[in-house]
């Protein structure tokens, strides 16, 4: 095993011998900007080696003197040796995009405006009747005994996990409880719905997230599923950056030993790091989070849920699904009640994905009679055109033209990034601007 050291910051990590110091770097919790997924081709993971020895693969996009100083790419060099190793702060991925507390009106499509009347998840205040010698009722059947009395509901379903917490909560609770239930059917139908949480009476809000999976950026909406207000929103860059920037290189890196599998690890983990910045500055816990709705491309779904998305790269281009079951957050390791269900809106096809889907839902397109042209330009590019009698789509890669693809200078708008240039009409010296303040 070799030790690595990692300057600035001082990070080590030990690994074995052949291994790619990318992949050292990002074992050791340095986000590298890997661009190109660490296939060598971009050149922008250029570190420079102070001690030690590495054999490098490829010197592809190194100058002489870059090479005098001891610069390799990492994606293309494996350790030989102990290492003391200088990452450019340029080449370290930033986290943080955006983060701000927003009030705003759920925009819902017309279809789903009565969602108040009939909500898919609501509260029920339960108050049971103790159990005794005289009524030995089991904790499941009298729970479903004293719902059915005061709301209607004869039969409900109950996973194994909130089973087995039932009867410690009836009794925490004094029998006066909220039973959070989610209806089965979204006309309000009271049969057979499903138990989400038994709480307290009056003990926490019903609250939603809605995830924007996108390639470069995750964004999360805060809900309050009584009044429909989006509470807060937070967003950051998809920690699946380090790993390349376009779906084609992250799907090349899920071919790897463990990729697809770390790749699941980094989007959860983003989504987690925004839910909880969220529930902290809100006052809320993830218990009262009962419901997730999810949207991303054909890709980023895929990758989201760990499923396999090599032959969305492969001709024909089949995904493993358009339409993706509802799963709980307990199975993704989602910061939410454990029970809560998380769906995921469907897609269409291997690059027209759940992103447009919500998109053409909120703008309602598919209800006017005009001819509408929706167009949405993020890492990926896609645009319908249509009206309420037909809708038709396709996609092409836009991010290369707004991220610096083949761009040798230049930056993400990040901080640090120039963003407004003057120049002084007398002496045409140029003053600039730069985001944060921070220097260039």
């Amino acid at each position: 095993m070799y030790r690595v050291t990692l300057e600035p910051g001082r990070h080590t990590v030990e690994v074995p011998a052949g291994t790619l110091l990318s992949d050292a770097i990002l074992k050791a919790g340095v986000p590298l900007n890997l661009p190109c997924g660490g296939q060598g081709r971009c050149g922008r993971c250029q570190v420079a080696v102070r001690e030690g020895s590495v054999r490098r693969r490829s010197e592809l996009r190194l100058s002489r003197q870059q090479l005098s100083e001891g610069y390799v790419l990492a994606c293309q060099s494996l350790v030989e040796s102990d290492l003391v190793v200088f990452i450019p702060p340029q080449e370290i991925v930033a986290h943080a995009v955006a983060s701000e507390k927003a009030a705003a009106e759920v925009a819902m499509p017309e279809g789903v405006r009565d969602w108040q009347e009939h909500p898919w998840v609501e509260a029920l205040a339960v108050s049971l009747t103790p159990p005794s010698l005289d009524d030995n009722t089991n904790d499941l059947d009298r729970l479903q005994r004293d719902l059915g009395l005061a709301h209607g509901i004869e039969s409900v379903q109950i996973g194994l996990p909130l089973l087995r917490t039932l009867g410690r909560a009836l009794r925490e609770a004094d029998w006066q409880v909220d039973v959070v239930v989610e209806r089965a059917n979204p006309d309000g139908a009271a049969a057979n719905p499903r138990l989400v949480d038994v709480r307290p009476r009056g003990s926490g809000r019903l609250l939603g997230a809605a995830i924007d999976v996108g390639t470069t950026s995750n964004v999360v909406y805060l809900v309050d599923l009584v009044s429909g207000r989006v509470l807060d929103t937070a967003s950051t860059f998809n920690g699946q950056i380090s790993c390349g920037e376009d779906v084609i290189s992250r799907i090349i890196y899920s071919r790897r030993e463990g990729g697809l599998a770390h790749l699941q690890q980094l989007v959860i983990g983003t989504v987690n790091g925004l839910l909880e910045e969220l529930l902290e500055r809100n006052g809320a816990t993830p218990r009262e989070v009962v419901r997730l709705c999810v949207a991303g491309n054909t890709t980023m779904m895929h990758l989201f849920l760990g499923i396999d998305p090599q032959f969305i790269r492969l001709e024909p281009y089949i995904p493993t699904a358009n339409h993706l079951p509802p799963v709980k957050a307990a199975e993704l390791g989602l910061l939410a009640n454990p029970e809560a269900h998380v769906d995921c809106l469907p897609g269409v096809a291997a690059y027209v994905g759940a992103d447009i889907t919500a998109g053409v839902l909120s703008s309602e397109m598919y209800r006017t009679e005009k001819l509408t042209l929706f167009i949405d330009v993020g890492t990926n590019g896609e645009i319908v055109l249509g009206n309420a009698d037909w809708l038709i789509s396709c996609a092409c890669s836009a991010g290369p033209a707004f991220e610096g693809a083949g761009v040798r200078s230049g930056m993400r708008a990040i901080p640090g990034a120039i963003d407004e240039v003057w120049i002084n009409p007398r002496t045409f010296e140029p003053t600039f601007r730069t985001i944060g303040g921070e220097a260039p």
